[in-house]
C-alpha cells in the first residue's frame, strides 16, 4: 500500500488426467456454457475449512447481512441505518480516501455466474455500494492464524474519478498492527492506474506495522460506463502460518507473494465489507470537519460471496473456486 495509506494504519482429477498431469494440475474449461450452479452450497459451504460466508443477497438493508456458515451476521450501514450526520463522507485525507455518497443498492443482479445458492433455482443477488458498507462484530473465529479471504467484486469507479484507495474488506487493528485487509490502491506515480493489494498486521506499533503484497501488471480495468458498471474480479488472499507466506490471487491465478511474513490476527476490531479503517473512531453528527474519523476508503461497485477459511487454500483449490464461480466445473 502507498506510504500515505499505511501511515493511517491501519480456495481428484481421475483417469487420463491422473496419468498425464503432475500433482496439482487443474484443467480449465473456459468458453464452455455455464453448467456448475452450486458455488455457494457446494464450493464454499461444502468446504470444511470455511468459517464464514456472507453472500450479501439480502432484499433490504433492515435485514442482517447473514453469515451462512458461522452465524457472524453483519449489519448494513447506510443513510437509512446510520446515525444522522454520518453521511456524506468527506474526502479525507486526500488523495487517500475519496468522498462516499453512502448509497446501498440491493438486491442487484449477481456477479457470480455459477452461484445459484442453496436452492438451485435462481441466481443469487449482490449488493452495489458507494460508501455504504457491512459491519460484522469482532469474533476470533473469523480471525484464524492461517486464513483465506475470498470474494467477488465489480469495479464501478471510472478513471476520471479522484485517485483514492478503496477497501473491499478491512479487518484490522492499528496499534499494534493486527489482522488483514484487501484494497484497490492507486499507483504512487499518479498515473491513474490501480492494483490490488492485501495487508496483514505484523504486531508492530509503528506506521510500518503492516506487510503488503500487490498484484503485478496489468493494472485493474476500470469502468468505462457508469451506467453498465465495470469488470468483475475474483480475489483471494491467503496466509499460511507454517511457511509464513502471504499470497494474493486474482481470477484464480497467483499475482503476488511475500515471504517470510509475520502475521498477528486481529484481536478486537470488527470486520468491514465495502469500507475501511474500523480501528479509527467513527464519525458522528458531532465530529468536527477535518477530524480523522472512520469509515474511510469507500468501495464503489458490486460485492458478493465474501468467505473466510481457517487454512490457506492452495492454488489448485483457488483456481477451481474461480472456475466454479464462473459457472464451470472442470
Amino acid at each position: 500500500m502507498s506510504a500515505s495509506l499505511i501511515v493511517l494504519i491501519p480456495i481428484v482429477l481421475l483417469g487420463v488426467v491422473t496419468a498425464l498431469c503432475f500433482v496439482g494440475c487443474v484443467l480449465h474449461t473456459y468458453g464452455l456454457p455455464p453448467s456448475f450452479t452450486g458455488y455457494s452450497s457446494t464450493t464454499v459451504l461444502g468446504n470444511v475449512n470455511d468459517v464464514a460466508f456472507w453472500p450479501l443477497n439480502e432484499t433490504a438493508d433492515s435485514q442482517p447481512a447473514h453469515d451462512l456458515k458461522g452465524g457472524n451476521n453483519g449489519k448494513y450501514i447506510d443513510p437509512n441505518t446510520a446515525p444522522s450526520g454520518f453521511y456524506p463522507w468527506p474526502a479525507f485525507p486526500a488523495p487517500q480516501s475519496a468522498a462516499g455518497q453512502g448509497t446501498l443498492t440491493l438486491p442487484q443482479p449477481g456477479i457470480v455466474t455459477g452461484d445459484f445458492g442453496q436452492q438451485g433455482t435462481a441466481q443469487t443477488t449482490c449488493i452495489v455500494v458507494n460508501g455504504a458498507f457491512v459491519a460484522v462484530p469482532f469474533n476470533p473465529v473469523i480471525n484464524p492464524t492461517s486464513f483465506t479471504l475470498e470474494c467477488w467484486v465489480r469495479v464501478d469507479w471510472m478513471s476520471t474519478d479522484p485517485l483514492a484507495a478503496r477497501a473491499v474488506v478491512d479487518c484490522r487493528n492499528d496499534n499494534p498492527g493486527q489482522g488483514f485487509a484487501l484494497f484497490a490502491v492507486p499507483d504512487a506515480d499518479q498515473s491513474g492506474n490501480y492494483h490490488w493489494q492485501a495487508l496483514i498486521g505484523n504486531g508492530g506499533s509503528d506506521p510500518n506495522s503492516f506487510t503488503t503484497v500487490t498484484s503485478s501488471d496489468p493494472p485493474i480495468a476500470l469502468s468505462t460506463n457508469i451506467e453498465t458498471g465495470g469488470t468483475t474480479f475474483y480475489l483471494a488472499v491467503t496466509f499460511d502460518a507454517p511457511s509464513q507466506t502471504l499470497i494474493l490471487a486474482v481470477n484464480g491465478q497467483e499475482v503476488g507473494k511475500t515471504t517470510p511474513a509475520t502475521y498477528v490476527p486481529n484481536a478486537s476490531q470488527p470486520l468491514w465489507i465495502g469500507a475501511g479503517a474500523p480501528f479509527i473512531p467513527q464519525r458522528s453528527p458531532q465530529t468536527m470537519p477535518g477530524t480523522l474519523a472512520s469509515p474511510l476508503f469507500p468501495w464503489v461497485g458490486a460485492i458478493q460471496d465474501v468467505a473466510i477459511y481457517n487454512v490457506a487454500l492452495n492454488g489448485d483449490v483457488i483456481a477451481t473456486h474461480f472456475d466454479n464461480g464462473n459457472g464451470t466445473n472442470p
